[in-house]
């Protein structure tokens, strides 16, 4: 067991530690400053001025391309130019209705016959009426409709059914992606 000891500062102290300046973390900070000032002066000095020579050699270029081609050339590819811009935002706006007969040519059952179809841009909505032999081969167009993509959702107007047929009305909601693109 040790003895106690009768003082308490002579438990508590320490010996002293000398503190000293690391040297050589300050060498190796002075290395990394002396280095990034010589890069910084040399970017400054000497690659600057490089790439203010090539920016005059290049702006001397373009201003002899400039002067090869006559103002009234230049003009007609501007014109040009607008023209391409204007129709590409003109197709890209335009919506494809085309795309409707595909669509009803591909997901339209034998049985089938359409008296009237009207298309309103507002809803992308198609409104059809129409004949079937029954009501089982309305119901079965429906859900055609229903599963082909493009259509958002189908709703039966009307349906009278009689001894001739089944008359119907429907009307489908395209999404609005249907239109963007021509289908072949």
């Amino acid at each position: 067991m040790p003895e106690p000891t009768s003082n308490i500062n002579e438990q508590f102290t320490t010996s002293a530690i000398p503190v000293g300046l690391p040297w050589r973390l300050l060498v190796m900070s002075l290395t990394l400053f002396v280095f990034s000032i010589f890069i910084y002066f040399g970017l400054n000095l000497g690659y600057k001025s490089y790439l203010a020579n090539l920016d005059k050699s290049l702006d001397s270029k373009i201003a002899g391309l400039g002067e090869q081609v006559n103002t009234a050339d230049q003009a007609n590819f501007i014109n040009f130019y607008s023209q391409l811009v204007n129709l590409k935002k003109v197709i890209e706006r335009h919506l494809f209705t085309g795309n409707v007969f595909g669509f009803l040519e591909k997901n339209t059952l034998g049985e089938v016959y359409y008296i009237d179809a009207q298309y309103s841009d507002d809803g992308f909505s198609l409104t059809l009426k129409g004949l079937t032999a029954s009501s089982n081969v309305l119901v079965s167009q429906l859900a055609i409709f229903d599963k082909a993509t493009g259509v958002d959702r189908v709703i039966l107007n009307q349906m009278n059914a009689d001894r001739q047929g089944t008359a119907f009305g429907i009307t489908l909601f395209f999404n609005q992606d249907f239109f963007k693109k021509p289908t072949l």
